[in-house]
């Protein structure tokens, strides 16, 4: 097989007329081929660049600085099939993932799950919509599929690693669309990523995985060398041959039974701030100037004497509560797989060191809880962007589409005032780079979920530093931040498990 890099297509031009340009050239007649990834260039006038895969007999006689020769990756596993037990606590990314794989080398696999299957649990987050009314244990962080089930679905990640066609590749034979293979900035949308997971739960399932949905987990068992052998659920004592933890970031009632138990974990840099929405028409001009029929998408970073940079940009998306505690206010994104709203959100963030605060968890609580105090209600804080700069409060410039209402707050509150003015000054740089980002934006929080305040240190085999047995996964131990660099991390632990068996 030979990788073609290189072909380019306008916006206003078909994919049809790819085979012509393959052709063209390989200076050779091909029967067929399959687009390996495909970008925009926006830089001048927008383009699409792909690269595509053709099998062609001779592939010597074609090859330069745009054609290479392509191998497939091989995702085997051995078929070790031994008497052991793998429990793994948590069905976000990195315990799916981490499931999949160690049911395809014949582990026997028992999943833990606080949260509902995706059928129930959407029923409940729809009802926090309507009626404001939340189930602690089934909402938007927990539940069947993990807290990407309600949001964008992006599938992108700066980390390379070749798992990742593994990832796409299970998305596709359970009912994802097959671009996502190759389109750069690739997305599901939480209204596709549902079914998916379904399908993927349902397939392992058959395969012999056992599932004990709301069952949250009470405690873990340790020996006299604190190796853990065991865990405990409101339901029963699990025994296993290896632990996988995966709750999440929201698991903070998992973090003190870890405490309780002197499980080693060290705190570590989070951020915070506020969801901002603008018109998708406005950005989408501002981006590509129309010319691209699609919801665009933009990545802003200042780097000050703070960071502060956008996240989980939702084009065509909404703004949703995203608490998993009552008496709380947290905001995210979601976008629906047409993205099709009319309004762009991002989180705006700003680092807040691990030098800032004592306790991570405690610390976010305390910002949650204060801005539901404010509210009296589960009605988000707002402000118009502009009126933050001046320090002003006056009735937003467009509506939120926040479900559950909003009331007007002075986000200069929120921060203290060194924080302020970085923010500040970011805020005027991404305004240079997208002029009219201040005017025509309006903020929604607080936003406090984006990373986990910890980090359960891991040995060089994965397992806890001073808990054997014990393997941390995930964005909830520290080591992910979003649905493919948790998949892959739960991949990274169950191919330590599966390819060093026996060994360690």
């Amino acid at each position: 097989m030979l990788l073609i890099n290189g072909i380019k297509l306008r916006p206003d031009e078909s994919e049809d007329k790819l085979k012509i340009l393959i052709e063209k050239k390989l200076r050779h007649p091909i029967r067929s081929f399959r687009i390996h990834k495909k970008s925009l260039d926006a830089r001048k006038e927008p383009v699409y660049i792909y690269a595509v895969i053709v099998e062609i007999e001779n592939e010597d006689r074609y090859l330069n600085k745009d054609i290479s020769k392509y191998k497939e990756e091989d995702f085997s596993v051995p078929d070790i099939r031994p008497d052991k037990t793998v429990v793994i606590a948590g069905y976000g990314p990195s315990g799916i993932f981490a499931a999949y794989r160690l049911n395809e080398a014949g582990f026997k696999v028992i999943v833990l799950e606080k949260g509902k299957r995706i059928s129930e649990r959407v029923k409940d987050v729809e009802r926090f919509f309507k009626e404001g009314i939340l189930d602690e244990s089934s909402n938007i962080q927990f539940g069947e599929g993990g807290a990407g089930t309600f949001s964008d679905a992006k599938l992108t990640t700066r980390i390379k690693d070749k798992y990742i066609d593994y990832i796409l590749n299970v998305f596709v034979e359970n009912g994802a669309k097959d671009s996502i293979r190759y389109e750069n900035h690739a997305h599901i949308g939480t209204d596709q990523i549902r079914n998916v997971i379904s399908s993927i739960t349902d397939r392992l399932i058959l395969k012999g995985v056992e599932f004990h949905f709301n069952e949250d987990l009470k405690d873990i068992c340790l020996d006299e060398n604190r190796r853990l052998y065991a865990v405990k659920t409101a339901a029963g004592t699990y025994n296993c041959d290896y632990f996988l933890l995966g709750t999440g970031h929201s698991a903070y009632d998992v973090v003190k039974i870890l405490k309780n138990n002197d499980v080693y974990l060290e705190k570590k840099d989070i951020a915070i701030g506020f969801r901002v929405e603008h018109p998708q028409s406005f950005i989408d001009q501002r981006q590509t100037k129309g010319i691209i029929d699609a919801a665009n998408e933009y990545f802003l970073r200042y780097k000050g004497e703070k960071g502060v940079y956008s996240f989980c940009m939702c084009p065509g998306g909404i703004v949703v509560p995203a608490m998993s505690e009552r008496n709380t206010i947290v905001t995210n994104g979601m976008s629906y797989s047409d993205r099709s709203s009319g309004i762009a959100n991002s989180a705006i963030l700003i680092q807040i060191y691990k030098e800032e605060f004592e306790d991570g968890y405690e610390y976010l609580h305390d910002i949650e809880s204060k801005a539901y105090a404010y509210s009296s209600s589960y009605k988000a804080l707002s402000q118009n962007i502009s009126d933050f700069m001046n320090n002003e409060l006056n009735p937003l410039k467009t509506d939120s589409t926040y479900p559950l209402g909003t009331v007007l707050y002075n986000f200069n509150d929120l921060f203290t005032k060194h924080d302020n003015q970085i923010i500040k000054d970011a805020l005027r740089d991404f305004d240079r780079k997208i002029p009219g980002f201040i005017d025509k934006g309006i903020m929604i929080g607080p936003e406090t979920r984006s990373s986990c305040p910890i980090r359960i240190k891991r040995d060089e085999h994965y397992q806890s530093i001073n808990t054997p047995n014990l393997y941390p996964i995930g964005e909830g131990a520290g080591y992910g931040g979003g649905i493919m660099s948790c998949a892959l991390d739960g991949i990274r632990v169950a191919n330590e498990i599966i390819f060093n068996y026996g060994k360690v």
